[in-house]
């Protein structure tokens, strides 16, 4: 098993975290929790995790900072950053200091989920020789079988999944970044996936803001959840929120709730 040591000051975003590693059905477990950077080096040095999870706003040394020990220290360790903040400028300086990938808070699971997968291609290829003593179990949720998409369609897919939170992603962004035609892409696509760009991204936004409602450990605000699914204008999301799923997200939130006791 992969063994994730996971940092953060909020414990309910530990819990979380620990949580959906745990339930995946990918060879990762938690190797254990760091309230910050120097309980993080603590455990780093008894016994070396294979990945570490860290926030950047932490008490004293910052994540960033964390990132720049552990990789000078620990090369084979894989750093992903968990964040709240949506800014380029430390996506960037993470990706500088060779962080695997950078994730806005909150995750949903299947985000999580998806991550775990490129993980665990990546340290398979580290460590080859630890492939044959896991067992590979990789899931695709919400998205077609790749088995059954072209090799472009497969690729597109995957980016949409990638990029949803994205507001300025549409049909023209897509088809410019993977050099076709835009008619031929949306016609393609309602071909290969059945339904349209948009009703596709629509689908998928909508169904990564339930995530985050049913997540009891998730107190998240209305607008931010619809700018981190990918819509600037809350009143828009709440509508169409309700448009298909039949309540508002308050309401669904509430009912979700109360639904657990």
């Amino acid at each position: 098993m992969w063994q994730v040591l996971i940092m953060d000051d909020e414990k309910i975003i530990r819990n979380g975290l620990r949580k959906y590693i745990q339930e995946s059905r990918l060879p990762f477990e938690p190797s254990g929790e760091a309230r910050n950077a120097a309980e993080a080096l603590s455990l780093i040095e008894q016994s070396t995790p294979d990945v570490l999870l860290a926030d950047i706003n932490m008490p004293g040394l910052n994540g960033l900072d964390l990132v720049q020990l552990v990789t000078s220290r620990y090369p084979d360790m894989v750093v992903v950053i968990i964040s709240g903040y949506d800014d380029f400028k430390y996506a960037q300086r993470a990706l500088q200091l060779h962080a695997y990938d950078y994730l806005l808070k909150p995750v949903p699971k299947s985000d999580l989920n998806r991550i775990l997968a490129k993980l665990h291609d990546h340290l398979c290829s580290l460590h080859p020789d630890e492939v044959t003593k896991l067992k590979k179990e990789m899931t695709q949720e919400s998205l077609p079988n790749s088995c059954d998409l072209s090799p472009i369609m497969a690729k597109i897919t995957e980016y949409i999944h990638y990029h949803y939170n994205d507001p300025e992603l549409a049909v023209p962004h897509v088809a410019e970044l993977f050099h076709i035609n835009s008619n031929y892409l949306s016609k393609r696509m309602k071909k290969e996936v059945g339904v349209s760009f948009l009703e596709y991204l629509t689908e998928l936004r909508i169904s990564k803001a339930k995530e985050l409602l049913d997540n009891s450990m998730q107190n998240i605000k209305i607008g931010d959840l619809a700018i981190k699914v990918g819509y600037m204008n809350q009143y828009y999301f709440s509508r169409l929120f309700k448009n298909r799923v039949g309540v508002c997200p308050v309401d669904y939130k509430n009912s979700t709730r109360m639904n657990m006791y």
